[in-house]
C-alpha cells in the first residue's frame, strides 16, 4: 500500500473496484458541494476571490439532480459525480469530479466510457468547459477532447463521437 503524506490515504492499486452510476437525489446535495469545493476551490483561486458563501449560492443556484449522477464504488460508497445535459445534437459534460483519494485509478476513464457509450447513438458531439489550470485538460485530450475555444480561465472542448463506439 502507498500512503501519502497528506490527509490522503491511497488505496492499492490491485484491489478490484466495482465503479457504478446512480442517479442524484436531492439529498446527494452536501456531498456534491463538498467534493466541487475540495476539487475546484484550489484551482479557482488561481482566477478568481473565492469567498464560500457566493460560490455556495452559485452551485445551489446551478444544481440539478435530474442531470447528475452519483458514482459509486462498491455499491456503498459515493466517491464522485458526473452532471451532463442534451442540448440539440450535443451533450455538454458539466461537472465530473472524482473524490482526490480516488483519483488516477482508471474511475475517470471508467465512468467517460460509459458517458460515450450510452450517448454515442443520440448525439453528435460532446462539449466541456475545464478551468485552464486543471491537470483534468490532459485526461480529457486521452479521450478524444480537443480544445476549439478559450476565454481568459477556461478551454472550451469537444470531441466528435464516433457512431462505432
Amino acid at each position: 500500500m502507498v500512503r501519502s503524506p497528506g490527509p490522503h490515504r491511497f488505496l492499492p492499486a490491485d484491489i478490484p473496484m466495482i465503479v457504478a452510476l446512480r442517479p442524484a437525489r436531492s439529498d446527494d446535495y452536501t456531498f456534491a458541494l463538498h467534493l466541487y469545493r475540495e476539487t475546484i476551490k484550489p484551482l479557482a483561486r488561481a482566477w478568481i476571490e473565492w469567498v464560500d458563501e457566493e460560490q455556495e449560492a452559485q452551485f445551489a443556484s446551478l444544481w440539478r439532480p435530474e442531470d447528475t449522477r452519483i458514482i459509486t464504488r462498491d455499491g456503498e460508497e459515493d466517491i464522485g459525480w458526473i452532471e451532463f445535459r442534451k442540448t440539440g445534437d450535443e451533450i455538454f459534460l458539466k461537472q465530473l469530479y472524482i473524490s482526490p483519494v480516488h483519483q488516477r485509478r482508471g474511475i475517470g476513464s471508467q465512468v467517460m466510457q460509459r458517458l460515450l457509450q450510452e450517448c454515442h447513438a443520440t448525439a453528435g458531439s460532446i462539449a466541456l468547459f475545464v478551468l485552464k489550470n486543471n491537470p483534468a485538460c490532459r485526461f480529457y485530450e486521452r479521450h478524444g477532447f480537443s480544445i476549439v475555444q478559450e476565454t481568459r480561465t477556461k478551454f472550451i472542448m469537444r470531441r466528435e463521437m464516433d457512431k462505432a463506439a
